[in-house]
């Protein structure tokens, strides 16, 4: 054989080995791609899982010490991620704007040094700024601010989850792969080199000898990055692992509801954690306006029908609530709850069919019932929404409820939305505490992909907030360490709000997270009865 054809040869071996070589860079790139996707179908899933179905954004308005100011944080979608912060100061004064990221499961000693939020070009009271929360959990966002009036400190509950993770780009993939096989090539000609070259006098060619122990060297440093290649497939599916792992601990609790009859009364039953949790734990919550579950049940189709109970424990992990007089059909359910252990705030959701009224059924309420359980199938019609002019809302009470004229609905902007109750006459009429609040409201979006809790203080979870409340205090007093979180009773209305008793107008901040339709129910009592307005909106894109 010649000198030519024995080059060839060995060319075409080099040719094989490397495309060997590139084949299998692509097999792990693709396994890696996969694994990808696979994260993104699992995420899919736990959108639904959060405290506020489809709206991970959280909103605080209220009173920071002697600052009345209104806070957006915008959640990250990954972890770990950056928290985006704007507070708005509701007066002409003028404070220094501090966050501080405070973690459910380390001490507030070990928390970070405060961040300091900056002044919005242009504005005069806007303040924003950044934080990073670097695990999955429960998080309080500590929003500060000190100024001649002195000084003022909120702690807003946050859910620190991953809602999506991007794809990796096909083009990035690319010059990924060739990047790294690059690396692995040089890396193998240098080592190769080194060896060969570099015990040889300078001008002295290598020999056979030389070339031996350069290959030699070679083959063993192609070893190396092999077993670096497989230990790096390894480490992804070992990350891909913890990250579901994680994304289990974090999701909300399956449900799982059924109806009994017991006489004339329809009984909802409800079952927590029936698929994740062992059958002989007890799962202790924290209450969330003196109550450890808000139920919504909503009919379908249309939404017209719906009631906001608050089950009572029967067991380790079930829960039952008796059902007022709402039609035969099928219901969605979403309930909001706060495991004690994590303090992340969920809403767990299902469907539900209930069957008919049984005969004889007459009574509104049970013995075995919340008082503060309240429902409305839609006696009058809904009333749509129309930027620029008031909706208004009558009550067969003859009581008017009237949605404040605002702009147009846009995703992700101010949703405007901002309530006077006004009787027959046209005169305000006084609220009463409902639940420790002048108003609760839930939002959700028609096709049931975003469902949201609200309040005049904002969506977050005052059962977190309690959490972190109590943390604070054991830490400052450990003499406290073994005592609970807020107790049940406790007066909501007062913690941070403004809005004084007596008022007949109120508003709940809120930003819409998509576009579409949607149907808000406002609740509120008057002369201890609670009434329910409903109105139809649509959100346009941002």
């Amino acid at each position: 054989m010649c000198i030519a054809e024995r080059k060839t040869l060995n060319l075409s071996a080099r040719g094989i080995r490397i495309s060997s070589f590139f084949r299998h860079l692509l097999a792990i790139y693709r396994s890696w791609s996969f694994g990808i996707r696979h994260l993104l179908l699992v995420l899919s899933f736990a959108l639904s899982a959060q405290a506020h179905v489809g709206s991970p954004d959280v909103f605080f308005d209220g009173a920071v010490g002697p600052y009345p100011a209104r806070v957006t944080i915008r959640m990250p979608q990954v972890v770990p991620g950056r928290a985006e912060i704007a507070v708005r100061l509701l007066t002409n004064q003028t404070a220094e704007v501090s966050f501080r990221p405070l973690y459910s499961r380390i001490a507030v000693s070990n928390a970070p040094p405060p961040d300091i939020g900056r002044l919005v070009p242009g504005e005069a009271n806007l303040y924003s700024g950044e934080l990073w929360l670097m695990s999955f959990g429960s998080y309080s966002i500590e929003v500060t601010l000190r100024g001649a009036a002195g000084e003022g400190v909120v702690e807003i509950p946050v859910n620190s989850v991953a809602f999506r993770q991007l794809p990796l780009p096909r083009v990035l993939g690319g010059i990924l792969l060739v990047l790294g096989a690059v690396l692995v090539f040089g890396g193998l000609g240098i080592i190769i080199g080194a060896v060969r070259d570099s015990v040889l006098p300078p001008g002295v060619s290598p020999g056979r000898r030389e070339r031996w122990k350069g290959f030699r060297a070679g083959a063993v440093a192609a070893v190396v990055f092999a077993v670096a290649l497989v230990g790096g497939k390894r480490w992804w599916r070992a990350e891909e692992r913890t990250f579901e792992a994680n994304l289990r601990a974090w999701s909300s609790l399956d449900l799982t509801p059924e109806v009994r009859l017991e006489g004339s009364q329809r009984f909802l039953r409800l079952a927590l954690g029936r698929k994740q949790l062992d059958p002989d734990y007890f799962l202790p919550l924290i209450p969330d306006h003196g109550k450890l579950l808000h139920l919504f049940v909503v009919g379908e189709p249309g939404n017209d029908s719906i009631g906001h109970l608050h089950p009572l424990r029967t067991g380790k992990q079930s829960f039952e609530a008796a059902l007022p007089p709402l039609p035969a059909g099928k219901y969605e359910l979403f309930c909001d709850l706060t495991p004690e252990k994590s303090a992340l705030s969920m809403t767990a959701t299902n469907l539900v069919r209930l069957p008919a009224l049984p005969g004889g059924f007459t009574n509104t309420a049970s013995a075995q019932s919340d008082p503060d359980d309240s429902w409305t199938i839609a006696p009058v019609a809904t009333v749509a929404e129309a930027a620029g002019k008031d909706a208004i809302y009558h009550l067969p009470s003859g009581q008017q409820v009237i949605w404040k004229a605002h702009p147009r609905l846009c995703a992700n902007q101010d949703a405007g939305l901002q309530f006077e109750v006004r009787d027959a006459s046209g005169q305000p009429v006084s609220l009463e505490p409902y639940m420790g609040m002048m108003s609760h409201a839930a939002v959700l979006r028609k096709d049931g992909g975003v469902f949201a809790h609200l309040h005049p203080s904002g969506n977050y979870s005052m059962a977190a907030q309690s959490f972190f409340d109590a943390k604070l205090e054991r830490e400052r007093d450990p003499a406290k360490a073994n005592e609970g979180t807020m107790p049940a009773g406790m007066d909501h209305s007062k913690m941070h709000h403004h809005h004084a008793t007596g008022e007949s107008a109120f508003s709940l901040p809120y930003e819409f997270p998509t576009a579409g339709n949607y149907r808000l129910w406002v609740q509120f009592k008057v002369e201890g009865r609670v009434e329910t307005a409903m109105f139809d909106a649509n959100v346009a894109a941002d």
